[in-house]
């Protein structure tokens, strides 16, 4: 995992995985609680925040997810650094030799 630099948010962790899937993406990781993956673009092209969670798999009955606030921040900075996000994506999880 790497870090993404274009932006922090407290109280999670936010990482880009190296040789990753499309589409560009990245893992928000509240410890202890759940991870999930933000769509860039699709964040981007619905205005709202596109994510799913990586964990837990299945959501447990009382499962308490990412908050108003949490979501809200996400969404203000994706819309903010996406042209950074999606350059890190480039150099972090492409590979140079796959990129063409």
């Amino acid at each position: 995992m790497v870090k993404v630099a274009a932006f922090s948010v407290a109280g999670l962790t936010l990482s880009f995985r190296s040789r990753d899937h499309p589409p560009p993406h990245f893992h928000v990781h509240k410890l202890g609680w759940w991870e999930i993956r933000v769509f860039i673009d699709a964040t981007v092209a619905e205005n709202k925040l596109s994510y799913a969670y990586k964990f837990p798999k299945s959501l447990p009955r009382n499962f308490r997810g990412l908050t108003s606030d949490e979501e809200r921040l996400l969404l203000i900075r994706v819309l903010e650094y996406r042209e950074i996000l999606l350059a890190e994506w480039m150099q972090k999880v492409c590979p140079s030799e796959d990129v063409q």
